[in-house]
């Protein structure tokens, strides 16, 4: 026999989320394998990618005159629960 679903533990509350980040920097060539310390940046997140392709205009527009600065979009999915600890 199972406990009125009053009385039932309910499942933490869980949430997919989405974010964006805009991540780069200038690389030590044209491979871009390599990144030179101190340069790499991460930006975000961003809620939707239309916000992340806005910063990765500007700083890609900040930087065409060097060859060696990549700028790319990373999508990631965060799975949060009410236990889970934001540090920022």
């Amino acid at each position: 026999m199972q406990a009125p679903a009053a009385n039932r533990p309910q499942p933490e509350a869980q949430t997919d989320k989405t974010f964006f980040y805009v991540i780069g920097g200038e690389f030590t060539d044209t491979s871009f394998e390599e990144v030179l310390t101190r340069s790499n940046q991460i930006h975000g997140p961003f809620r939707s990618h239309d916000e992340a392709m806005s910063k990765w205009r500007s700083l890609s527009f900040q930087s065409t005159g060097n060859a060696q600065v990549r700028y790319e979009i990373a999508e990631v999915a965060h799975r949060m629960d009410r236990r889970t600890i934001l540090l920022g």
